[in-house]
């Protein structure tokens, strides 16, 4: 019994010495750009790497950056961004290793990044807004909490990635094995931008206790709270009351 109980324990503590060595590896998961035509393309330097990406609308005075989603490829939103904002300049920059931008994502690198990439661009317009979906919530709130930004738009958010992976890693010290933690419901508080926060009814990769845990710190800089009826967590932005309230909050 004794083997056995000691032989138990050290295949945990492999397993956790796996996790740790490859989380990122489980964390992000970058995609190789798609052929664009049509759109203006951009790049910017930060410490060395080149973010390469689109600006839709260009020439736009108010603007809006989008930070996707895990497994996104960005640059699928142009059509839809151009039909839907017309009167926004939308930056669509992959994070570093995604797309055609060099170098390896990790939570400091993304919000350095999307930092400098803000600061660049907010000289060309009078208004900036921020749109982050599931993973890209994150790196959205740190920005809204650094900076002065006039709405926040929030799609499938998360209180902290810690608390989505405990969900799923139940059985393993995540809080302890995790680098990368984006703790979201942290900086609530410093957020000042009119917030909007897009809710799929059926999120099969963000529990709905994540994100009303999230909802729950807000004051009064949270304007509204949308649940799309039906949609999932990757398809809620094919569902005509997303396209609705989306426009109406960006209005």
């Amino acid at each position: 019994m004794k083997s056995m109980l000691i032989t138990m324990l050290v295949f945990y503590i492999g397993i956790c010495v796996v996790l740790f060595v490859l989380q990122r590896k489980f964390l992000y998961f970058p995609q190789p750009a798609t052929p664009v035509n049509g759109v203006a393309a951009i790049s910017f330097d930060s410490n060395g790497e080149q973010l390469r990406g689109w600006v839709v609308n260009e020439g736009r005075a108010k603007a809006l950056m989008y930070y996707g989603g895990n497994a996104e490829n960005i640059e699928n939103n142009i059509p839809f961004f151009k039909d839907v904002l017309p009167e926004y300049s939308v930056y669509l920059i992959p994070y570093r290793g995604y797309g055609n931008s060099t170098g390896s994502p990790t939570e400091e690198h993304l919000y350095h990044d999307a930092l400098t990439i803000f600061d660049r661009v907010t000289v060309n317009h009078e208004q900036i807004t921020l749109m982050g979906r599931s993973l890209g919530t994150g790196v959205a709130t740190y920005v809204a909490a650094n900076r002065q930004v006039t709405k926040l738009v929030l799609i499938t958010p998360f209180d902290s990635i810690v608390n989505v992976a405990k969900s799923v890693y139940w059985m393993f010290p995540v809080n302890l094995l995790l680098k990368d933690k984006y703790v979201s419901i942290n900086r609530v508080e410093n957020i000042t931008a009119q917030t909007y926060i897009f809710i799929a009814e059926h999120d099969q990769v963000i529990p709905r206790a994540r994100a009303e845990s999230l909802i729950a710190q807000f004051a009064e800089q949270l304007v509204a709270t949308i649940l799309i009826t039906g949609a999932s967590h990757n398809d809620i932005s094919q569902y005509p009351q997303y396209v609705t309230e989306l426009k109406r909050a960006l209005d």
